[in-house]
């Protein structure tokens, strides 16, 4: 399932880096990278993750909100896929739970080249819940709308695996995506030159690409 039709979003044209990584186990391979990489279906795991905090009340969040990590953000989520002057958006309750740093060791089946041994993993676990009408995630899941921001202030691109990478297995949204179904995900970054994942953004509407909502 191919998760890159981003095209329809014209307010939304962020460049994000490509990884490529070669599977040498025959178990996990890698498909691509970055939020605009392909996703494989793979089934949901079990989570035994702590509810999050509600943030901004029973309302939307404001755009530019700063929250802590296990704090939930009531969003708006346009389709990347939906068409080019649609205005429609959904409702999405949206969480950071943790940002974890790895090691390379945690790519021992994984063929890596000289630069990319030399990067720190990061894991960025979020859950994502539906309070709303169904959405359509058909080759637009909303955990892609989770973006990595390094030490530098620099988007990086997540990992995306065909197959499942047990260390942080990034999950599909359900179909249907409908009222009252969640799920929890967890993204990969591999971050060059001893840097680290200080932040995540959500980037999921319109009023959100110049003020992101943000977790730290």
């Amino acid at each position: 399932m191919t998760r890159n039709q981003r095209g329809a979003d014209t307010n939304r044209r962020i460049i994000r880096g490509i990884v490529t990584l070669a599977c040498v186990a025959m178990s996990l391979g890698l498909a691509g990278c970055g939020g605009g990489g392909s996703k494989q279906e793979a089934p949901a795991a079990a989570t035994t993750q702590p509810a999050g905090t509600n943030a901004g009340g029973g309302g939307t969040t404001q755009p530019g909100a700063k929250l802590k990590l296990g704090e939930t953000a009531h969003v708006k989520f346009k389709p990347l896929n939906a068409p080019i002057n649609s205005k429609k958006t959904y409702q999405l309750d949206v969480t950071v739970l943790k940002i974890e740093k790895g090691t390379i060791g945690d790519f021992e089946n994984i063929d890596l080249d000289a630069a990319q041994k030399k990067s720190t993993p990061y894991y960025v676990s979020v859950r994502v819940s539906n309070p709303g009408p169904e959405i359509p995630v058909k080759d637009d899941d909303p955990d892609v709308r989770f973006d990595g921001i390094d030490d530098r202030g620099q988007e990086q691109g997540s990992l995306t695996f065909i197959g499942t990478f047990d260390r942080c297995d990034d999950t599909n949204a359900p179909t249907p995506f409908t009222n009252g179904k969640s799920y929890e995900s967890c993204l990969v970054y591999l971050i060059p030159g001893g840097g680290s994942i200080q932040q995540v953004n959500w980037s999921g509407a319109d009023e959100y690409v110049v003020k992101p909502i943000t977790w730290t």
